[in-house]
């Protein structure tokens, strides 16, 4: 005896209860599925916009003053460890020159920093005249090739590791020295990570053109720093940049090439409109961390051609409070 199948006898119940296409129903479903966890919150978080290494172990934590927002940290931190490094100061001046010269002014004492002595400004003023004088002889523009300088000796080795541990690399002392090791870019990224900026504010690298271009295609979903463009005034906290080597006259932001353009970026500290003078810090400046002091233009601001040893590009500005 012939029996009808089910689907013959009752085509609308069948089709109600099995769906002809049931493949896409079933994924259907588990889209609904995945719709009511993500209404529940039970998801992973997202990953970073591109690996991070993990660093190294390192329980630093710079001592910043109570209640600083992360920009303040930012500016703080990096006046310490200038002063760890032994206040170097290098003028960019506006008649081209880079010249290694102390600090014309007493560094802040900021939190974990211990004041100045009477005699260490005693000190400091000898030096100053000793500065004046050399400059009239045309004798201030010192330079420290690589592998000199104070990432040559013991303490500015140590100081150069930590750097190099946030992106999860162990260096050696003979490895700061050398140009393919320029710590520069990780020295940023340590003051940022030790300024409590996380993941998804700023991703670590080992090249300042990797943040450059993170900042400047937006990939972060809270960033805290956009590009714009030069001339324009830095402000404390912003990241000021030019390019170097092969690029050093590259002719656009958008010409920088994720890890490939060679680039070096400082950390605006202080900002003098009236002495036309901005106060920049930076990692492997004439081998240290140093004080750049940033002579402006007839413009009044940061741009590309009053100082040919430093032709800035770009401005990294701050979003942070």
């Amino acid at each position: 005896m012939h029996l009808p199948s089910p689907r013959g006898r009752f085509p609308q119940l069948y089709s109600q209860r099995f769906p002809q296409n049931f493949p896409q129903a079933r994924l259907l479903g588990l889209s609904m599925l995945m719709t009511l966890a993500l209404l529940l919150g039970c998801t992973t978080p997202a990953p970073p916009a591109r690996p991070q290494a993990t660093p190294l172990p390192d329980t630093e934590r710079p001592v910043t003053t109570p209640g600083a927002t992360q920009r303040q940290r930012i500016v703080e931190i990096a006046w310490q460890e200038w002063q760890r490094w032994g206040g170097q100061t290098v003028r960019l001046g506006r008649d081209d020159t880079a010249c290694v010269a102390d600090s014309p002014l007493p560094a802040p004492v900021l939190p974990g920093m211990a004041a100045g002595t009477d005699a260490d400004a005693a000190d400091a003023a000898d030096r100053s005249a000793d500065r004046e004088e050399d400059e009239s002889n045309e004798a201030a523009c010192l330079h420290f090739p690589d592998g000199t300088g104070m990432e040559a000796t013991p303490q500015g080795c140590k100081l150069a590791q930590r750097y190099w541990a946030i992106v999860g690399k162990a260096v050696t002392c003979g490895q700061v020295t050398q140009g393919n090791w320029a710590w520069s870019a990780v020295f940023i990224s340590w003051v940022m990570r030790k300024a409590g900026l996380d993941e998804r504010q700023f991703l670590t690298g080992d090249s300042h053109s990797m943040y450059v271009v993170d900042a400047r295609d937006a990939i972060l979903p809270a960033p805290a720093f956009r590009i714009e463009p030069l001339p324009a005034m830095p402000r404390p906290g912003d990241v000021i940049c030019a390019t170097r080597g092969r690029d050093k006259y590259l002719g656009s932001v958008a010409e920088i090439g994720f890890g490939t353009t060679p680039m070096h970026c400082d950390i605006v500290v202080e900002v003098d409109p009236a002495a036309r003078l901005v106060k920049a810090i930076g990692g492997n400046v004439q081998q240290a961390v140093s004080m750049e002091l940033i002579e402006l233009g007839d413009s009044g601001m940061i741009d590309s051609i009053t100082n040919s040893h430093m032709p800035w590009l770009l401005i990294m500005r701050n979003t942070l409070p």
